[in-house]
């Protein structure tokens, strides 16, 4: 590395750089749960790396003229971008299933909630008790997954609350 400052013209075959980028890329992708919601991009991104990954560790203590083509900083910098794109992608789908999944739990609240009080006004009780205690409970699941950032997971319960809360 030393020698690389001090000849005029040597730069690293492997920009340390782009390597970290992909690598905060790539926990990224695994925070944004990638391999669930775009398992054949995902799947290609983490093959893409590490092969590169591999070929880069090779290649970490060459030094090359900054004239000569780097084919490896190419392909990382390609990786970067293709992996920069798809979280910005996910973060942005992520967020609509946030939101979708959040205002599916008001609904299904406020609808209960709403139902519950014209039951009581009435003085009727549900014929089944079982049904409120069934919607309560994939309200609470629809809560929990919200709040372990599982939104689709969220809305799937929260939809299935509404489900059961249309048929009483």
């Amino acid at each position: 590395m030393a020698l690389a400052g001090s000849v005029s013209g040597c730069v690293e075959a492997v920009p340390q750089d782009v390597v970290h980028a992909i690598e905060d890329i790539d926990r990224d992708l695994m925070e944004l749960r990638a391999a669930e919601l775009s398992p054949h991009e995902y799947a290609h991104f983490s093959q893409q790396w590490a092969v590169l990954k591999t070929q880069a560790q090779a290649d970490e203590d060459v030094i090359r003229w900054t004239w000569e083509p780097n084919n490896l900083e190419v392909a990382l910098r390609r990786l970067q971008e293709e992996g920069a794109r798809t979280a910005a992608r996910l973060t942005t789908e992520r967020e609509s299933i946030r939101r979708s999944a959040e205002e599916k739990i008001a609904q299904v609240e406020n609808r209960l909630q709403t139902m519950s009080l014209r039951v009581s006004v009435v003085d009727n009780r549900f014929q089944s008790r079982q049904k409120p205690e069934e919607i309560e409970l994939l309200i609470q699941q629809a809560h929990a997954h919200y709040e372990q950032g599982q939104y689709d997971r969220s809305l799937d319960a929260s939809e299935r609350a509404a489900q059961s809360l249309a048929t009483e």
